[in-house]
């Protein structure tokens, strides 16, 4: 009796355990599934870039079969919207497609960091150097444009990735399932 409960056990831990690898798995199809519908939807940008800012924030694992796929909420650089510098300031290619954000500039920073920019105030700073003043120019502030935590909430989206999910879910089980059995 004991070496069937023993039996009993193992196979639920091996079923446990091909689950949380399913789900793992799925929900990163899931994410894949999100980056690519967030760019069907007309976020023209890098789909790494959108990968980036979808978040796996929880991995399921034999004790817990959740998982948790989010979207972080800091908005994305303006540079990352294809970026192009014009005569009249940077045209970029946000969701509903390609603008010009008039006075606007592309800048590397002395870090290495690239962005879009504008001036801001009308004053310009000044400092002391040598025993003179000398303008160090206006002040610059970098802008940016919308979230993927919004784009990831559109309704479109949510639907696909669920979709997908369900849909990849029976599948990848059975393959895990059967890894198990092999084992």
């Amino acid at each position: 009796m004991s070496s069937a409960l023993d039996g009993l056990n193992q196979a639920s831990r091996k079923v446990r355990m091909a689950t949380a690898r399913a789900l793992n798995k799925v929900t990163a199809s899931g994410r894949t599934q999100a980056s690519r519908q967030i760019r069907a939807i007309g976020y023209q940008m890098k789909s790494g870039d959108i990968k980036k800012a979808i978040v796996i924030s929880q991995r399921a694992n034999q004790a817990d079969l959740n998982t948790n796929l989010r979207g972080s909420g800091k908005p994305l650089p303006l540079i990352q919207f294809a970026a192009r510098q014009t005569k009249v300031g940077v045209s970029v290619n946000v969701k509903s497609g390609r603008k010009v954000v008039p006075h606007t500039f592309i800048a590397v920073m002395p870090s290495g960091h690239r962005g879009v920019f504008v001036r801001i105030g009308t004053t310009h700073r000044r400092r002391i150097k040598d025993g003179r003043r000398i303008s160090t120019g206006l002040p610059i502030k970098e802008l940016f444009g919308p979230s993927i935590k919004a784009a990831f909430a559109n309704p479109d989206v949510q639907s696909s990735v669920k979709d997908t999910i369900s849909e990849r879910f029976p599948i990848v089980l059975r393959q895990e399932l059967a890894y198990e059995a092999l084992k």
